[in-house]
C-alpha cells in the first residue's frame, strides 16, 4: 500500500512540475488595434487566437510554424516562416509592423 501512495505522489508532482513549462510563440503589433486573428501553421497543425491589442502569446507543441497575422483593414496581412519553438520554451518573434 505505500509503495502505490508513493507512486500517486510522485506521478502529482511530475504532473504539477511539468504543467508550469509552456511552448509557443508571442511577440507585438503595431499598430495594437491592428491584428484581427494571428494564425499559427505546422503541416496539418493550425492554431488561431483572438490577439489583446498589441500583443499576443500561442501555446504550440514543438516544430518549426508559420505565422499569419489577419489584420484589420485598411492594413496588410503579416507572415512569418520557419519559427522554431523548442520544448518548455517561449519563441519571442519580436515587433510584427502592419503596412497599409
Amino acid at each position: 500500500m505505500k509503495n502505490i501512495l508513493g507512486v500517486i505522489v510522485s506521478l502529482i508532482l511530475v504532473s504539477a512540475f511539468a504543467s508550469n513549462f509552456r511552448s509557443g510563440i508571442q511577440g507585438t503589433i503595431d499598430p495594437p488595434d491592428g491584428a484581427k486573428r494571428i494564425l499559427a501553421v505546422s503541416g496539418k497543425d493550425t492554431v488561431s487566437i483572438i490577439p489583446a491589442p498589441g500583443s499576443f502569446i500561442i501555446d504550440l507543441k514543438p516544430g518549426s510554424w508559420k505565422l499569419v497575422v489577419e489584420a484589420n483593414l485598411p492594413y496588410k496581412n503579416a507572415e512569418r516562416e520557419s519559427i522554431l519553438v523548442t520544448d518548455g520554451e517561449i519563441t519571442d518573434i519580436g515587433l510584427i509592423k502592419l503596412t497599409y
